[in-house]
């Protein structure tokens, strides 16, 4: 099976709109692309493939820095809380929420770019923007592990 990029974020919040350009990027390259928003316990629908799950977290990472967790990984409330994600239910709870309704978690990998600002603003901030390249490359890896 083809492995999905699933993007999450908000274009109007600042940084939240980093892992959407990246994922706009990716689509320009031919890979199968979902730009999902704020999706919350919906991301569960979305994960029927192997996936590299791209967000821009608000701690865990300096902005502008990559991170990458496999999801298995990220499900662990030890390892990531509501916190690591700039959404209300942000992944790693839908994550912990399909387990607990018998769904597995796909193979796949979570890439995050450590966010700087939130603000209503349709702009990166500097570091965050440094950052998009080290994030495209992270997933093209990751896209590359689960399609092997």
């Amino acid at each position: 099976m083809k492995p999905r990029v699933i993007a999450l974020g908000h274009r109007f919040a600042g940084d939240d709109g980093a892992a959407l350009e990246v994922a706009e990027r990716l689509r320009a390259r031919g890979h199968d692309v979902v730009s999902a928003g704020r999706p919350g316990a919906g991301l569960l629908e979305l994960l029927d493939a192997p996936t590299v799950l791209l967000d821009v977290v608000r701690r865990g990472a300096s902005p502008g820095v990559v991170i990458e967790l496999p999801l298995e990984t990220l499900a662990d409330a030890s390892v990531a809380e509501r916190s690591v994600s700039s959404h209300d239910l942000g992944p790693s709870a839908a994550l912990r929420l399909g387990a607990a309704l018998g769904r597995p978690t796909p193979r796949g990998t979570f890439v995050g770019l450590g966010g700087e600002r939130f603000d209503p603003s349709d702009e990166l901030s500097p570091k965050v923007r440094a950052g998009l390249d080290a994030m495209e490359r992270a997933a093209l890896a990751a896209l590359a592990r689960l399609s092997t």
